[in-house]
């Protein structure tokens, strides 16, 4: 596993919200391997799209990712993570505001996974639209 690591001097592993923040900025750029690397091995992805639902295992989050960086591609969005009040540090909530014309909400519920070195890799991405 490539450690994920914060562009500073110190290199130190990247924070949840950086995690987030990369997860947005990958889809943006189509880096599918910086997008996947973001991702623990065993790490379940809950989509409202497919019948399936649930995706779990790299191998099958990579083909939603690809079909995501397809329909980002025209879209404007903004993210905004919101505060969770839960004693858990490993969960970030992002609001995102998708826009073409009209405007689309959705949450993205990230619950991480840490190392004995602090790398944090996406265990569990929960998408919904409200």
């Amino acid at each position: 596993m490539v450690p994920l690591r914060a562009k500073s001097k110190e290199s130190r592993p990247l924070t949840g919200e950086e995690t987030v923040a990369c997860y947005f900025k990958y889809i943006d750029s189509k880096d599918l391997d910086g997008l996947l690397d973001l991702f623990d091995y065993d790490a379940i992805v809950y989509e409202p799209f497919s019948k399936v639902g649930e995706l779990h295992g790299r191998s099958a989050i990579e083909p939603f990712l690809k079909v995501a960086m397809m329909a980002n591609s025209e879209l404007r969005h903004t993210v905004k993570i919101e505060k969770t009040m839960s004693n858990n540090n490993n969960e970030i909530t992002a609001l995102v505001t998708f826009e073409k014309g009209e405007k689309v909400k959705g949450r993205f519920m990230f619950e991480f996974t840490e190392d004995d070195l602090g790398e944090k890799r996406i265990e569990s991405l929960h998408i919904e639209f409200l």
